[in-house]
């Protein structure tokens, strides 16, 4: 009759390779939490200032409209247009991450005269979740 492996596992070997795996077993399930940890699931992108303010009042020309995040914002999807009270758009079509800043966003736009407009943003945050959004202002003589 032939021996099997099982038979030749002594109990001190088996003790031994029963730590070893779940070692392993320990390893990987705490490497799987790390990837999704509660810091990345709260990762989305929020706007924390404007320019000019939310709901605010900017008195001249100006020569962009800015946003910054609470955080860096990947370069995918990035957009923020300027639109007029009658609905056409007034921005340069420029939209671009500062290069120094990566939560700051601005876009160029023409001269714009007296009356209110609307900003509308949109980012990929950094946990791949698209935010979006806008704010109206008002530029005075």
């Amino acid at each position: 009759m032939s021996r099997s492996i099982i038979d030749e596992i002594t109990p001190s070997r088996f003790r031994a390779l029963f730590y070893e795996r779940t070692a392993i077993g320990l390893c990987m399930l705490l490497s799987a939490a790390g990837a999704f940890s509660p810091q990345d699931a709260l990762a989305h992108a929020i706007v924390v200032r404007t320019s000019p303010a939310q709901g605010g009042t900017a008195a001249g020309a100006i020569g962009k409209v800015e946003v910054w995040y609470d955080a860096g914002i990947r370069d995918a999807f990035v957009a923020l247009a300027v639109v007029s009270a009658a609905g056409e758009r007034v921005d340069k079509r420029d939209a671009a991450i500062d290069g120094s800043d990566p939560s700051h966003v601005s876009v160029g736009v023409n001269k714009l005269t007296p009356g209110k407009y609307t900003a509308r943003y949109r980012a990929l945050s950094a946990d791949g979740h698209i935010v979006s959004g806008s704010w109206d202002f008002e530029i005075t003589p």
